[in-house]
């Protein structure tokens, strides 16, 4: 009989043997040599044979022992820990698409006395689910804990995620307590902790997790002695984690406006993954799940976390990023010379990459000399967008190639002190953008009556003016103020500040002195040369596709203006990708549509981010208009998924349905686990006040999707019941909204999206 009904853990027999996931991972890892406790699994044919013998009934008030002493024909008391963990390991339990966290019920702190009432309330709560399953039923020793808690590792971070407390994590996994969050720096094989204590001890755990089960997602629950850190539990990751990430606008701030167009802001985000593929062409362990971009308060923001994990997986410091693109180192890490030799071959395929960018670009300007052109036949919208992300997704790879052939030599020649002198000896096409100006400005400047006309904007009436703009206008007409922006105008276009500059003398600084280490370092300087040259003539290319792009776009919502479906030819710039194509459809721009539009880039306008911020900061900060209004009633916490939804709030604290209503919901509860399930399927939004990102009420919103802010501290305070909320699950606000705000549908919230 016990043979038959109890497997001890690390025997490998719960899988053969029909057992579930839960009690078949453990069983593995154990099997293993994993620290787990000492324990094993009672297999769900037991509960058969005890109702078919009688030693078990079932009553409308669950399953009771008639006769606990057929315990002893199944489990092996004496050789049993004197405290024991009894815990579900039902077969419907930690699936790969749904994990029942915290669904069903364990008992703690058993005496093998106790064995019968505890299984008996362990077998009550598989009623609760009508589906058939197997009910295994895990009995195990005991751990006096000191800290437990939960971790979760994903191969597409570099870091695990850890949320703990001390003693037991039963309150902190079914959200009764937030806890204290951790972000601990993974493992690879044969690295050492580099962290002290439990922490030090949970990086081992999780690093010989990953070898046991691979490196993918899973979630581990945990519990350290302090001497050993113990697996309790280890179950697929169902729904990635939202992680408190780290953006920065970077070099989009020197070539985009301060806010940029709606539509050039959705492009950019569109074409994200294209971009990233440029590294993980090199290396596919690199994430393929992670975006690249992301949209905050109508700004496309880098993901600095990302390139930083990717520094950090090929062991190479992580201020070679930052000193690239601009930010703040937030690693700090240094060189990994156990990850740089097993990232070689990546790293050499990259750094050919970068040896070949010149050659690389100038094939890439001679595609774009076409790029862009209407097409043969009838255009539209549709496929001016896609052109648009072909030509500026080419270009920021090609970029990316550029750069890093550039940054490795510049960061030299700057070290020997010769760099200045080098670049001043030096021009490009965008020297010569300046350079070219200087024969307008002479003629400009040597008649007075041109000189006046050119004074107010205008362009004179005069011959030989005429034929030397028209010939600069031929070079660089088509370049222009923050030109990335397809929104923004050329110079063709708008001239004005051309015409500006032909009345001022700009001081041109005489080149200084060329020291004698730069003749050693020339053959530095001329790689870094090459690749400079073919960077700016790349992006002169590019931008001549993006004006004749940017051209048929004016012509086509010139047409659709005319059909009604415009307002005006502008009002193209505050559509998304998605939306302006919808013109080519029976789609028409509303005016309630684009005032809306314009409140939410008044909203976004107002927003002044720092240098780095991260997803969960308080972006109420940020916004130079909060000091200037009444102090809000909102709460930060930390979003579970993605999205923004707007709904009459529900202060709650027991799971209960809430009253019938025609407006959509938003609970807002001080604690939730799997028990408010059917409450989730009532509403259109969760907030939590109290409860970690990784309880198993979180576990299981992430599963369902919902918008939901979780560990918003306050919540139940400044939220009233019936209050007109919003919540913005991508930065873990929610917020009571004004009657009046309202009707900008969702105008200052989009700031998350």
């Amino acid at each position: 009989m016990t043979q038959r009904h109890f497997i001890w853990l690390g025997q490998s027999l719960s899988a053969p043997l029909g057992a579930g996931p839960k009690a078949s991972l453990l069983d593995r890892a154990a099997a293993a040599g994993l620290p787990t406790p000492k324990g094993g699994v009672l297999l769900g044919e037991f509960l058969a044979l005890s109702l078919r013998e009688g030693w078990l009934r079932q009553t409308e008030d669950g399953f009771r022992f008639q006769d606990a002493a057929a315990l002893e024909l199944a489990l092996p008391l004496a050789a049993l820990p004197p405290k024991l963990a009894v815990r579900s390991a039902f077969s419907t339990e930690d699936g790969r698409a749904q994990s029942f966290a915290g669904y069903f019920d364990s008992v703690l702190n058993v005496a093998p006395a106790e064995l019968p009432s505890a299984l008996c309330k362990v077998w009550n709560s598989s009623l609760r689910q009508a589906l058939p399953l197997r009910r295994d039923v895990l009995v195990m020793a005991m751990v006096d804990a000191r800290q437990a808690g939960v971790a979760v590792t994903e191969a597409s971070h570099e870091d695990d995620l850890v949320n703990f407390t001390t003693g037991l994590a039963d309150q902190l996994l079914g959200g009764a307590i937030a806890g204290e969050t951790l972000s601990l720096p993974k493992l690879r094989a044969f690295e050492s902790p580099t962290e002290g204590g439990f922490a030090g001890r949970l990086q081992a755990l999780l690093r010989d997790a990953r070898r046991v089960f691979g490196d993918g997602a899973w979630d581990v629950e945990f519990a350290d002695d302090g001497q050993r850190c113990w697996l309790i539990q280890i179950r697929p990751l169902t729904r990635p984690v939202r992680r408190n990430e780290w953006f920065t606008y970077a070099n989009h701030r020197e070539i985009l406006p301060p806010l940029p167009s709606r539509l050039m802001t959705s492009l950019i985000t569109s074409c994200a993954g294209d971009l990233f593929d440029y590294y993980r062409r090199f290396d596919r362990r690199l994430p393929d799940n992670r975006p690249f971009i992301e949209t905050f308060a109508g700004r496309p923001f880098i993901n600095l976390s990302l390139l930083l994990d990717m520094m950090r997986l090929w062991g190479l410091p992580t201020r070679l990023v930052t000193d690239a693109i601009g930010g703040r180192d937030v690693c700090g890490q240094g060189w990994r010379w156990g990850r740089l030799w097993r990232s070689l071959p990546a790293l050499l395929r990259l750094g050919w990459s970068q040896l070949s960018a010149a050659a690389s670009a100038q094939r890439r300007i001679a595609w774009l000399t076409d790029a862009g052109a209407p097409p043969a036949g009838a255009d539209s919208f549709a496929t001016c967008i896609g052109d648009l992300q072909t030509v500026y997704a080419a270009l920021v790879r090609e970029m990316f190639s550029l750069t890093q052939a550039i940054s490795g030599p510049l960061a030299i020649l700057r070290r020997l002190g010769v760099l200045a002198a080098l670049a001043a000896r030096h021009e490009t096409i965008t020297t010569r953008m300046f350079a070219d100006l200087a024969p307008l400005r002479d003629y400009a400047q040597a008649d007075p009556a041109v000189a006046a006309v050119v004074a107010r904007g205008e362009i004179p009436d005069d011959e030989g003016f005429g034929r030397l703009w028209r010939a600069y206008l031929e070079g660089y007409g088509f370049r222009g103020a923050f030109e990335s922006d397809i929104a923004q105008p050329r110079y063709q276009e708008r001239p004005e500040t051309l015409l500006a500059s032909l009345l001022l003398n700009p001081s041109v600084p005489s080149a200084p002195p060329l020291p004698w280490a730069a003749w050693l370092a020339y053959p530095i300087w001329w790689q870094a040369r090459r690749a400079i040259d073919a960077r700016e003539r790349l992006r002169h290319a590019a931008m001549r596709s993006f004006d004749r792009i940017r051209q048929r776009l004016l012509r086509l919502a010139a047409t659709a203006c005319a059909a009604g479906k415009l307002p005006t030819p502008d009002a193209l710039w505050l559509l998304e990708t998605d939306e302006l194509a919808r013109l080519d459809g029976d789609w028409k721009v509303g005016p309630e549509f684009l005032a809306a539009r314009r409140l939410e880039q008044d909203a976004f306008a107002r927003y002044d981010f720092p240098d780095v911020f991260r997803r969960f900061d308080d972006f109420s900060s940020f916004d130079s208009a909060a000091s200037d209004a009444a102090s809000p009633r909102r709460a930060q916490g930390v979003g579970l998924t993605r999205g923004v939804v707007e709904g009459r709030a529900w202060v709650c604290d027991t799971p209960t349905l809430p009253p019938a209503s025609s407006d959509p919901v938003i609970l807002v509860a001080r604690a939730v686990d799997a028990g408010w399930i059917p409450v989730f399927a009532a509403v259109a939004g969760v907030v939590v006040e109290i409860g970690g990102d990784l309880s198993h009420g979180s576990i299981v919103l992430r599963e369902l999707g919902l918008p939901a802010v979780t560990n918003a501290r306050g919540a139940t305070r400044v939220i009233r019941n019936g209050d007109w909320v919003r919540v913005r699950a991508d930065i873990g606000a929610v917020e009571a909204v004004e009657p009046a705000a309202r009707a900008t549908s969702l105008a200052s919230a989009a700031a998350g999206e």
